[in-house]
């Protein structure tokens, strides 16, 4: 009789249990997302659990010697890191549709009626860049650069959150800039205004958000099976990783920091609907095919990048809608004219007439 080789950690898992390993950040409860998605799954009878890891790497060690079966992180987390990746024996399979990718202004006023010269907080430099553009007049500040600034400034965000509600509500600012988790976790009381990519209102300032805002990546070991890790990754979430990783990826890195970057699948109907509202002849044709006839079966890949310069007075934009059978050729295409707009708009000028000034570069 022929000895029965033991089952594989894969089988094993694939009989009975799923074990995920999430790693929380301040502006994304990764661990909270994951169970309360695997909450509603259909896991077709198979018992769940999600444990906390401290960090990527710790992660990856338990994720590589079979003590979790799937690794759940912000996605930023995974970026830069595909040889560790690849050297522990996994792979980033996908990840999940970022819910609340846009930030919040947290103050009394809405951003239009903040009085003039108010003090706006934030330490992103793409965010404080959108803040001059709608509202020249601001002060925008970055945490340190706030008086009464405490010696061992928190680094901790949920500390600094804490501070900064204390600063406003002692009128030492008019208000600062945090993610959705991070006003949550922090208890804060007073209102908060989502800064929209989007707004409702045409004409509205726009707040296209930093790459990889809420977006989670799911790593799992190679030849883990598809079926299961599937279950908690996305299709949506994959696109978003792969353009946003392949964009992040071509773009200097000088201008990581000052870049707003936002992927989403749309349906055809919304997009109709929208185009219809804001008569905006461009977008409906988007869904038309070279007959005229709509496109109503594809999801749509809408990309929208921007970068701003630093009193936020110029913005160089780029925006894409394309069928999602075409959307991989189609960022290839996007980043052969961002570099090709960021190198005129950041040349110098030449002058048409000696006695002309300098012309200074657009960005």
């Amino acid at each position: 009789m022929g000895m029965r080789s033991a089952p594989s950690l894969e089988v094993d898992a694939m009989e009975n249990r799923l074990i995920v390993g999430a790693l929380d950040s301040s502006s994304s409860k990764v661990s909270t997302q994951v169970s309360n998605h695997l909450d509603t799954a259909d896991l077709e009878g198979i018992a769940h659990s999600v444990n906390s890891v401290n960090d990527i790497s710790s992660g990856l060690d338990l994720l590589s010697e079979g003590d979790i079966d799937l690794l759940a992180v912000p996605a930023i987390e995974v970026i830069g890191r595909d040889v560790e990746i690849a050297e522990k024996g996994c792979k980033v399979n996908g990840a999940r549709t970022p819910r609340r990718p846009n930030l919040v202004l947290v103050s009394p006023n809405r951003l239009m009626y903040q009085p003039r010269s108010a003090i706006v907080v934030s330490d992103s430099e793409l965010i404080r860049r959108q803040l001059l553009r709608a509202r020249p007049d601001l002060q925008v500040l970055r945490s340190e650069q706030v008086a009464g600034v405490p010696e061992s400034k928190p680094l901790d965000s949920e500390e600094r959150g804490t501070w900064l509600a204390g600063m406003l509500e002692k009128g030492e600012i008019d208000g600062f800039v945090s993610s959705r988790s991070e006003y949550e976790q922090t208890g804060q009381t007073e209102r908060r205004h989502t800064l929209m990519s989007q707004p409702k209102v045409r004409g509205a300032p726009h707040f296209i958000p930093p790459p990889f805002s809420d977006l989670i990546a799911v790593v799992s070991r190679i030849g883990f099976p598809n079926a299961l890790s599937s279950k908690l990754t996305e299709p949506e979430g994959n696109t978003v990783l792969w353009v946003q990783s392949r964009v992040m990826g071509d773009v200097d890195p000088s201008m990581h920091d000052c870049i707003g970057l936002e992927v989403r699948h749309r349906q055809v109907g919304a997009i109709l609907r929208q185009a219809e509202e804001n008569r905006d002849l461009v977008l409906e044709q988007a869904c038309h095919d070279p007959d005229g006839e709509i496109y109503h079966d594809e999801v749509r890949v809408e990309v929208r990048m921007e970068a701003l310069s630093k009193d936020g007075r110029k913005t160089l934009s780029l925006e894409r809608l394309v069928a999602i059978s075409e959307y991989q050729r189609a960022i290839v295409a996007l980043m052969i004219d961002w570099g090709t707009m960021v190198k005129e708009s950041s040349r110098e000028v030449p002058r048409d007439h000696p006695t002309d000034e300098d012309a200074p570069p657009f960005l």
